[in-house]
């Protein structure tokens, strides 16, 4: 047995252990501190004396573990079970100090017993900051003690307010994600299998457990209840919780609720904490095979982002909106968070590629190109590994039906006062409804393509259009759309596919109904007709979605949006070497897209969607297998309807009483029409 003079000697000669002998000094310190602070308070006006008979202090500590509300006993529990972890690990290292033994792990387990020291302080600190007293000691606590014990009430009047202890736990994420982050830097002095294992398990925990923290505690204490009120508020705490959900509906977990702000912050704090965990995981897998190349690079670059989303993180809980405050009076602060809120919803559909494209950039600019390029090839790897699962490009498998609704209600609400006016309509009137059975097979063509053609995606997800038309088509994209990160994930959470035949038959057998753009990119060259010389420049070439059509015993279903094609506009015009760029690779180069403020966000020019009559496909000569003869009919007779329902609602259409719809059907009249 060692010692007193040995522990002694231990911590003053390692750095590690005497961190961990402060800070478990420290966690009895902090709750005994509690205990008498919320026990006594002698110039409360609320303060409650008298316990009935005589107290032991195992019954005190109970009684106070007991009653201060079920996080208070979670965190209590969980901070001592820390502590305790790390004495049992910290008391052998210092012997073995002590006497000169120097193990393989030694200072691993310095470390580690640090790190647990820290993690228990700061769950004793949360356990403080929410002791809650219930209205009566639970049922254990009156089995345990005496007739009478539910008299002992504890004064809380000390306590900061609620919003004050929100961003004091706030502050305790952040120490928690800057010690996962400290964690990873640490990692490159490390060589040993063992030691990176457990720094990049001890980070990923930290890091989740900061995250956590900020979004769970952080936005209980703040939103959840009297959030503006100071403990004091609520008296000597012998009852009155305060409070759990409050009128402010705050929960853990409430997908798209809480105001647009707040769940455009959510989403893409998590999707970051989701990409450094990732990119932890992946150092955690080199570890354990031995290999650990650019260590430096993939651990700025995880703490990076785990940082980043901490702060997103935090920051969205500034801009919850619960039932209380739902229906804020328009005001100056109100209408720009309003208006903020709107452009943030545009920005989140028009701008991810734009983000990717300057995340990469920008990394090229701070290390070293062989690094970043090794940073963004294995990032890209393990990426698609976990994303392309079960083929949700072909499948639909990452569909997310609470995100389309959210999405189309913010859309119905953001896009008439961004672009002036949004209306989905249907060719014919209200009537023209019954023309659709949901039984039934359709493709509906979307036109014109533009040069960033959104309205074919979110289209199907409006509430206007849902309530006009009573078949929902699945919408299919080039493949670009759902190959670039960050927009791949939000266009799959839609439920966008990809336009090929494969998909197309079996998304049209599975859900009935799709939606494409027929003109395709041969049409995205067309756009700059409509801004020189006013004309809305169909190509009308494409016949496969035709003949597929008729396969299938789907009816084609036009589908006209006006304002949408004029609302971008291409910087660099250069039609030739666009053509050649979009014939060979698939994408019209140059292409620098922009609208409002010269940026790439839509111009204010109104937008409309007309959906037409279905144009049924006539029975097949010979079933399954059109014949080119057949293929041609139905293709006049579509684009026959769509000419229809142009010269039946574009002259009337704000800015096109003067523009001529032109249908260019093969490469020559493209090129010609450029």
């Amino acid at each position: 047995m060692a010692s007193p003079s040995a522990f002694l000697w231990g911590l003053g000669g390692n750095a590690l252990l005497s961190c961990w002998g402060l800070a478990s000094a420290l966690v009895p310190a902090t709750h005994c501190l509690g205990v008498g602070l919320y026990r006594t308070a002698a110039s409360s006006p609320t303060r409650r004396r008298g316990l009935p008979g005589p107290w032991s202090a195992a019954e005190l500590e109970l009684h106070f573990l007991l009653t201060g509300g079920s996080r208070h006993l979670v965190l209590q529990t969980l901070s001592f079970a820390l502590w305790l972890c790390g004495v049992l690990v910290a008391t052998p290292t210092l012997h073995a100090l002590w006497r000169g033994v120097r193990g393989p792990h030694l200072e691993l387990l310095c470390a580690a017993a640090a790190v647990v020291g820290y993690c228990s302080l700061l769950f004793q600190l949360k356990a403080l900051l929410v002791f809650e007293p219930a209205a009566a000691p639970p049922k254990l606590l009156s089995r345990a003690f005496a007739a009478g014990s539910s008299s002992l009430c504890w004064d809380v009047s000390r306590l900061p307010s609620r919003t004050a202890r929100a961003y004091i736990v706030t502050a305790i994420g952040l120490l928690w994600v800057g010690l996962g982050g400290a964690l990873l830097l640490a990692t490159e002095f490390l060589h040993d299998a063992t030691a990176l294992t457990v720094y990049y398990a001890l980070a990923a925990a930290c890091i989740t457990t900061g995250a956590f923290t900020t979004h769970g505690l952080a936005g209980f204490l703040r939103h959840a209840g009297g959030a503006n009120g100071g403990a004091g508020a609520n008296g000597g705490a012998c009852g009155g919780s305060a409070g759990s959900g409050g009128e402010s509906g705050w929960r853990f977990w409430q997908p798209f609720r809480g105001g647009t702000a707040f769940v455009l912050a959510q989403a893409l704090g998590w999707a970051l904490y989701g990409s450094g965990l990732v990119a932890i995981i992946y150092l955690l897998s080199q570890a354990v095979a031995g290999v650990a190349y650019c260590v430096r690079c993939w651990a700025v670059a995880a703490g990076a982002i785990a940082f980043t989303s901490e702060l997103l993180l935090a920051g969205s809980l500034l801009t919850f909106q619960g039932k209380h405050i739902a229906h804020a009076a328009p005001g100056g602060p109100s209408r720009l968070r309003e208006r903020l809120a709107d452009a943030l919803v545009i920005a989140m559909f028009y701008l991810p590629m734009h983000v990717f494209v300057a995340v990469v950039a920008l990394t090229f600019m701070v290390l070293p190109p062989a690094h970043a390029a090794a940073l963004w090839l294995g990032g890209l790897f393990v990426y698609y590994s976990v994303t392309a699962f079960g083929s949700p490009e072909h499948t639909g498998r990452r569909e997310w039906p609470a995100m389309q609704k959210w999405v189309g209600e913010q859309l119905e609400r953001v896009l008439p006062a961004w672009l002036g006016s949004c209306q989905v309509v249907m060719h014919g009137g209200k009537a023209a409804a019954a023309a659709f059975d949901p039984a039934k097979r359709y493709c509906f063509g979307f036109v014109h393509h533009g040069l960033y053609p959104l309205g074919a995606g979110y289209l199907p997800f409006l509430p206007s259009f849902r309530a006009a038309c009573p078949v929902w088509p699945v919408t299919l994209s080039a493949s670009i759309c759902v190959t670039a990160p960050l927009l791949r994930d939000i266009v799959l959470w839609l439920g966008v596919r990809v336009v090929s035949r494969r998909t197309f038959v079996h998304t049209l057998r599975e859900r009935k109904a799709v939606l494409i753009c027929p003109g395709g990119q041969a049409e995205m060259c067309l756009t700059n007709r409509l801004h020189r010389h006013k004309e809305f420049t169909i190509y009308a070439g494409h016949k496969g979605f035709v003949r597929i059509a008729l396969q299938e015993g789907a009816a084609l279903v036009p589908v006209l949006a006006l304002g949408e094609a004029d609302s971008l506009h291409n910087l660099i015009e250069w039609p030739s070497m666009q053509r050649l760029c979009t014939k060979k690779l698939g994408f019209p180069i140059p292409f620098v897209i922009a609208g409002r403020w010269w940026l790439p966000l839509p111009a204010r020019t109104h937008l409309k969607f007309v959906v037409g009559q279905p144009v049924d496909a006539p029975p097949l000569a010979v079933p399954g297998q059109p014949s080119q003869a057949e293929v041609d009919a139905l293709h006049q007779r579509f684009y026959a309807a769509l000419r229809e329902v142009w010269d039946a609602h574009a002259p009337s259409f704000p800015g096109y009483s003067d523009v001529r719809l032109v249908m260019v059907d093969k490469e020559q009249d493209v090129a010609a029409a450029s």
